[in-house]
């Protein structure tokens, strides 16, 4: 995103959402890629958090979905809203298709696009998609993946609810209603739930974990950690993030940058987004959730040289209590960009080079697995 003369917010998403031809929804509805199977189910507008066992979802009873990728539709305050659901093929969430149980309960990932159409954040993502080598990480690990659709705002880019605009949807309840939706029909362990995304989808990650604190286990962001108004002190949980020294869009150090000029988002979407001005920067918002896990104020850096290319620093806030570790992988010259993701490749033209030092799906998952 980018303020030009006049204080008009814009962003090279624009550009890239008008290359999907048809995916992008408009008015505030929600897209629905039209290569993609739909269902349809049911959530209370009014949902309150399911009691957490650490063992399997009430879905574990149920038939498991077919593998795969699939839009499913529930009611959320009051109207249709929709989330793609990728369902392993192999590993935890029911191998021998019977239904599944304890055993079989799957970690799950809530993915956050930045802006409709949910498909390409799967494809910045990776976590459904084959990398470079042909490996499907969802389906390597046995996770189930779910990426809401945010609604509004008007045009090509539909976005989230981040500051409560007047008029927009209750996302923070909408991301309620999908855990419940997923809980009750697909057989995941609700105690573990990562909460990531790409730019201001990793900061509504943020704002998520932040508010349903009781059901997200760990957050990871890329281009996009926040330090939402308001979030209590007591919210302690491992943090991950990845953010380049050279985003225009998102800038390391803070507020909205210079991104491509002439790429304009609708007035009506640009309402919800003016908080990015006051953005923290990177350093800042790891620092304030760090003070949540009562982590040491000043982090340290810890060598990468073993793990990742040249140019990648770790920033680690040690002292954490309880496990609640906090990190940041500073990419030197990295642009707005989702490290090591196949799928970004295409936009290098507009958003900047892929960093290929580092494998950022990866690196979550590794982050998350071994703090659940």
């Amino acid at each position: 995103m980018t303020p030009l003369a006049g204080g008009r917010i814009v962003t090279g998403m624009a550009a890239i959402a008008l290359t999907l031809a048809g995916c992008g929804g408009g008015d505030g509805a929600a897209s629905n890629p039209a290569s993609v199977p739909s269902t349809s189910s049911a959530a209370s507008a009014t949902s309150t958090s399911a009691a957490t066992t650490g063992a399997a979802s009430g879905g574990c009873e149920a038939k498991r979905p077919e593998p795969g990728e699939s839009m499913v539709t529930i009611t959320s305050g009051g109207r249709e809203r929709s989330y793609l659901r990728y369902i392993p093929r192999g590993g935890p969430g029911d191998v021998d298709g019977d239904g599944g149980g304890a055993g079989d309960a799957a970690p799950l990932v809530l993915d956050f696009p930045a802006y409709s159409p949910a498909e390409m954040e799967t494809e910045f993502s990776g976590f459904t998609k084959a990398d470079a080598d042909g490996s499907v990480l969802a389906d390597e690990v046995g996770a189930v993946v779910v990426t809401p659709e945010p609604v509004n705002g008007a045009g090509a880019l539909l976005t989230w609810n981040y500051v409560d605009t007047d008029g927009w949807t209750d996302d923070v309840a909408f991301v309620a209603d999908v855990l419940d939706d997923v809980e009750a029909t697909t057989c995941i362990d609700p105690e573990r739930v990562l909460a990531t995304g790409f730019a201001v989808g990793g900061v509504f990650a943020s704002i998520v974990t932040c508010g349903l604190s009781d059901r997200i286990a760990v957050l990871a962001t890329v281009s996009g950690l926040y330090d939402p108004k308001g979030c209590a002190p007591d919210v302690a949980k491992p943090v991950l993030s990845f953010h380049g020294t050279g985003d225009r869009f998102i800038p390391f150090d803070g507020g909205i940058g210079e991104g491509p000029a002439n790429l304009g988002l609708s007035p009506e979407t640009t309402a919800g987004l003016t908080f990015m001005l006051e953005r923290p920067g990177a350093l800042a918002s790891s620092a304030a959730w760090a003070k949540r896990a009562g982590c040491d104020a000043e982090p340290i850096e810890e060598s990468t040289a073993e793990e990742v290319g040249p140019g990648v620093s770790l920033q680690v806030w040690p002292g954490c209590r309880d496990d609640m570790d906090v990190e940041l992988y500073v990419i030197d010259g990295g642009e707005h960009s989702w490290p090591g993701s196949v799928g970004m490749g295409a936009y290098e033209g507009l958003l900047g080079p892929v960093s290929t030092q580092i494998d950022a799906t990866r690196v979550i998952w590794d982050f998350f697995e071994v703090r659940t």
